[in-house]
């Protein structure tokens, strides 16, 4: 019997190919998968939205019980009362908000490391997932919408060494507009509304005279999260392309 002969010499994977597992540069370090804390951080969006949405048709009733307080058809207990749920629901909302901000910074923080395995760092390192949140300036998220750029460009399949000069999808710039760059504008009621020593009458007041601001201020906040949410699904998708993670 014959011996089996030697295999070729110099076997290598084809230009641009990238296995599960490894990268491009030959290294044999794992993936992060991102497909489990997308899908979690989707559902703390799709819960927002209708939480938003419940607090604004209840601020239709707080505005009408805080007219009446002014005028003296209800009493100051009734009026306290009726806005308490309004209050329950800030809470709601607030806690949904924390786990959505903590979701968001481990989805970029892996998408920044697994490209960081590809060799597609740019500016912001993974590290900037969890300190761009925190560093001026704060409310209009600079760092974030930066790095998000960053990562919408690596995180494409079709592109190799010339990853930096990829276009970048319109969605993440209307997030940032509007979760960076609008909100400005309503920073008069935000503000407002951590008044701790203002009288029952001063809060019936404001909320009469500043419902239209605060209506576009809840307004705006739906559209971001509704926003925010396809961003989620189509940066996941297309990084989990580039590594081959199943979906």
């Amino acid at each position: 019997m014959s011996a089996m002969p030697p295999p070729p010499p110099n076997m290598s994977a084809p230009p641009g190919y990238v296995a599960y597992g490894g990268s491009n540069q030959g290294a044999y370090a794992s993936f992060q998968r991102i497909g489990g804390v997308a899908r979690w951080l989707g559902i703390t969006l799709i819960v927002l939205v209708p939480v938003l949405l419940l607090a604004v048709l209840k601020s239709f009733g707080d505005r009408t019980k805080a007219q009446d307080f002014l005028a003296g058809k209800i009493s100051e207990d009734s009026f306290k009362r009726d806005i308490g749920a309004t209050a329950l629901l800030g809470l709601l909302s607030a806690a949904v908000l924390i786990a959505t901000a903590v979701l968001t910074i481990i989805w970029m923080y892996r998408i920044a490391k697994n490209l960081q395995a590809l060799n597609r760092v740019g500016t912001w390192k993974p590290g900037w997932a969890i300190g761009g949140w925190f560093v001026p300036p704060f409310i209009l998220y600079v760092v974030p919408f930066l790095m998000l750029r960053d990562l919408w460009k690596g995180s494409d399949p079709d592109s190799g060494h010339d990853w930096r000069t990829n276009k970048v999808g319109m969605i993440v710039n209307i997030w940032w507009v509007l979760y960076g760059l609008v909100p400005v504008l309503f920073l008069s009621v935000t503000f407002s509304n951590f008044s701790v020593s203002r009288s029952t009458t001063s809060a019936a007041n404001q909320l009469v005279d500043r419902f239209g601001v605060s209506i576009g201020s809840s307004g705006l906040q739906i559209a971001a999260a509704v926003t925010f949410l396809l961003l989620v699904r189509q940066l996941t998708a297309r990084h989990q392309q580039l590594i081959n993670e199943s979906q």
